[in-house]
């Protein structure tokens, strides 16, 4: 007896698309009937499909299924399964990492989100920076690759830092890339010119950023 692809779908709950994919993968390998023109499936065809979908809810791979389902000895497959394990270990722990970050950013929106509008006197957050500013003219990348050395989990550290001197005949502004004072700096970044940055007390606000530099700081001087 030979069924459908859509009589194969309804019976094991997955889509005509799904049941296709395992087709061109090379899982099942239903007959063309001549006289309908249809594609019919076996019991062998079901069989093999509901082992596919008993391995996907172990999250192996589908080259990991093909290997098993291909004649893998039994005595083989636990290492498949150690290997299974090893990976989810890894994908779980840069998912706790990543939830942990994702706390970090969220507790921050929520503390800038206060700070609209507010003034407060606080510390002010130790960072680090080079000596140099970032001078318009010139492209950001020159920039980045005169300053930190930085690897990828640095950047939720990283800041544009602002100087702009009101008291200046004709003011300048002046922007500069800041690490955070808790990230750890590697070797690579500790050279003499590193300029460390850090007050007992300063103005603490939230503003909107704006290249118009005293649409940004005007709430602050109106403040002092």
């Amino acid at each position: 007896m030979f069924l459908t692809v859509g009589e194969i779908s309804k019976a094991l709950g997955i889509s005509n698309e799904a049941i296709r994919y395992y087709v061109k993968e090379g899982i099942i390998k239903p007959k063309k009937n001549e006289e309908n023109n249809y594609w019919e499936y076996s019991s062998d065809d079901l069989m093999k499909l509901t082992d596919v979908l008993f391995y996907r809810t172990m999250n192996l791979t589908m080259k990991e299924i093909k290997l098993i389902m291909g004649g893998l000895h039994l005595e083989d497959i636990g290492a498949v399964i150690d290997q299974r394990k090893s990976d989810m270990i890894g994908e779980i722990k840069e998912l706790v990492s990543s939830l942990s970050d994702l706390d970090l950013w969220q507790e921050n929106y929520r503390r800038e989100l206060n700070l609209i509008g507010r003034f407060t006197v606080g510390a002010m957050p130790a960072e680090f920076r080079r000596y140099g500013c970032f001078e318009e003219p010139n492209h950001m990348a020159r920039y980045l690759e005169e300053c930190f050395d930085l690897d990828k989990e640095d950047w939720g550290g990283v800041s544009i830092s602002f100087y702009y001197n009101i008291n200046e005949v004709r003011p300048k502004l002046q922007r500069y890339l800041s690490i955070e004072g808790s990230v750890k700096l590697k070797v690579s970044n500790t050279y003499d010119n590193i300029i460390e940055e850090k007050a007992d007390h300063c103005l603490i606000t939230e503003v909107h950023y704006s290249d118009d530099v005293l649409e940004m700081i005007e709430p602050m001087i109106d403040y002092a």
